[in-house]
């Protein structure tokens, strides 16, 4: 399929406006890849399949509902398997032992004290801008957060929903998920966090490791298995979760706002929600627009909240640029772009800004440091600070 209907909302097309860094274009580099045309190891092929944001947009606009993604994913994995020569022993090293955090908390655990040690010190002052480690700390120091201590409100056989807490607790997620326990126990939903979850497998997945992610993905089946839901606070891992084909996980997989909404009467009692004027720009990551398709369901949860009004965001592009690790590894068009959809964000001049994705939220804060823009909250964390003295389920 190569119509081009898709090439307007290609954010890398857009920044780039050239054809190798467009939909269209990609199809036809994994063809030539497919089919022993182009060598996996070409420097320029790499570069324009690597570059790719993974946003999906051109997915959700194809007449022929091409499944761009999980050809990308396919590609990647080819190139994975034929890595350039050499291969320097740093980037080696860096995989394994990102492949080993992933699947053990203790290892993230040491991972997140040894950034916000970083951060203390000003470590990356005597760095040389610009090298990964360099940007990598100064990207994220704004979001880094101590490890949460949560606490289940009953056993996963009597719980009304399991939370999913993902491979970023250590790092940037604590205070989402024990905000999310804040407003689940104030609602009166019992909450278990099952033992033995691991990540949801999307970075493996799109960096060309299929069997590292199906391994996480058996591991979560195993950890989140029953038949209630299981609450996702990042649209990235709820999209992963969604689409794992074997089991009940996908199905039973759901963001925090769709399943108050589902669980909650149309008008929540007064009682259970504060009523202070807010003003909330909202943005709509690329997993939550193209994949979840759960825009409508989280505008409608913060619509509904008393005092609350949502600002107007318009002209931002159609990724901010954080693309998994692209922030770290494409710093440019991600900068580039984050600072448009920042732009957008903050022109009607709101209070807050509520992202439903861990990654946009990393790079915006980082990107908002210097600018004097809102604080970037999570909904969990927003809907916890809304939360009344008094809640309970309506």
């Amino acid at each position: 399929m190569h119509c081009g209907l898709c090439l307007p909302h290609c954010p890398t097309y857009a920044w780039h406006q050239v054809e190798g860094d467009s939909p269209r274009g990609r199809l036809t580099l994994m063809q030539g890849l497919a089919q022993g045309r182009l060598e996996p190891q070409s420097s320029r092929l790499r570069e324009h399949l690597e570059g790719c944001l993974g946003c999906r947009s051109c997915e959700s606009v194809c007449p022929a509902r091409v499944p761009f993604g999980a050809l990308m994913d396919r590609a990647r994995e080819v190139l994975a398997e034929h890595p350039p020569a050499p291969r320097s022993t740093t980037a080696g090293l860096r995989q394994t032992l990102q492949t080993t955090a992933l699947r053990h908390g203790a290892l993230r655990g040491l991972g997140g004290m040894a950034a916000r040690a970083a951060r203390k010190t000003g470590i990356q002052r005597w760095l040389r801008p610009g090298q990964p480690l360099w940007r990598t700390l100064d990207h994220t120091r704004a979001s880094l957060a101590p490890a949460p201590r949560l606490s289940d409100t009953v056993a996963p056989d009597h719980a009304d929903a399991l939370l999913f807490t993902g491979c970023m607790d250590r790092f940037f997620t604590g205070p989402d998920l024990e905000a999310a326990l804040t407003v689940l126990n104030g609602l009166g939903f019992r909450v278990a966090v099952p033992r033995g979850q691991v990540c949801c497998g999307a970075l493996d997945q799109h960096a060309g490791r299929p069997s590292a992610a199906h391994a996480l993905q058996d591991r979560n089946q195993e950890a989140l298995s029953g038949t209630v839901p299981v609450i996702a606070l990042d649209s990235g891992c709820e999209a992963t979760l969604r689409e794992i084909p074997e089991g009940s996980l996908g199905r039973r997989s759901v963001s925090l706002t769709r399943f108050l909404n589902e669980h909650l009467s149309a008008e929540p009692a007064a009682p259970a929600w504060i009523d202070t004027p807010v003003r909330v720009a909202l943005h709509l990551p690329c997993t939550l627009r193209n994949v979840t398709r759960e825009a409508q369901e989280l505008t409608a949860s913060l619509q509904r909240l008393p005092g609350v009004t949502l600002a107007a965001v318009a002209d931002a592009p159609n990724c901010c640029g954080a693309g998994g690790t692209a922030m770290l590894t494409l710093p440019e068009m991600a900068d580039g772009l984050g600072a448009a959809t920042l732009d957008a964000l903050t022109a009607d001049v709101p209070d807050v800004i509520v992202s439903a994705n861990v990654g946009c939220s990393v790079h915006l804060r980082a990107l908002a440091e210097d600018r004097g823009a809102p604080q970037i909250l999570s909904p969990a964390r927003f809907l916890a600070s809304r939360m009344g003295p008094s809640a309970s389920r309506t």
